[in-house]
């Protein structure tokens, strides 16, 4: 019977996929329901799959030979997920959450360049959710302990992201590794909370 055995698929899927999935896709992994009874509950769960399928594919593209996830996130993902469903009259954070994704997405990879030029655009893009146009002005308005950690972003993050985004082509060249990116990992997260914060 179709259902009973798009039924297991399901069930095998959720096993198998949902730990490597991030974890705003893996809830809606989880929430696909298929009844025995209902071929409906079918079409319904097969839309849900194949919706899912870039998701899945981009995830198994990140596992090593073990079968491991072969790095985690910049942002959590419990973080873009509170970004989504943030329903704000002031600001809307759609973009932002997408952003964040895509960063993610870049970091799994391995693709730096993308990681760092994609943060450097988040800069860019969230003043407003603290009432100014530029970072610069962010700063001047932040108490002690965030300004040091927004300085941090502004004066390391995007000195090496307008460095890539600027050099041109050299006899010789080295591709920057992970290590440029992963020392901002801690505040650029609490930037994100703050705007999460701010825009509610």
């Amino acid at each position: 019977m179709v259902t009973s055995g798009y039924f297991h698929l399901v069930v095998q899927f959720k096993r198998l996929v949902g730990p490597i999935l991030p974890e705003d896709a893996a809830h809606r992994l989880n929430e696909i329901k298929v009844e025995i009874d209902s071929i409906y509950s079918v079409y319904e769960a097969k839309a849900e799959l194949d919706a899912l399928l870039p998701e899945i594919e981009d995830a198994l593209e990140t596992l090593n030979e073990a079968g491991a996830p072969i790095r985690g996130c910049i942002v959590d993902p419990a973080l873009i997920a509170r970004l989504s469903e943030l329903k704000s009259a002031r600001l809307d954070v759609t973009s932002l959450a997408q952003m964040c994704r895509e960063i993610n997405s870049s970091y799994t990879h391995g693709n730096v360049l993308g990681t760092v030029l994609l943060m450097r655009t988040v800069l860019n893009h969230v003043p407003p959710a603290f009432g100014n146009d530029t970072f610069a002005q962010v700063l001047a308005g932040m108490g002690k302990s965030l300004k040091e950690s927004f300085e941090h972003l502004e004066n390391g993050l995007r000195k090496i992201a307008d460095f890539h985004a600027h050099r041109k082509i050299e006899q010789t060249e080295t591709y920057p590794s992970m290590a440029q990116v992963e020392p901002f990992k801690p505040q650029f997260e609490l930037l994100l909370q703050q705007v999460v914060i701010r825009a509610a």
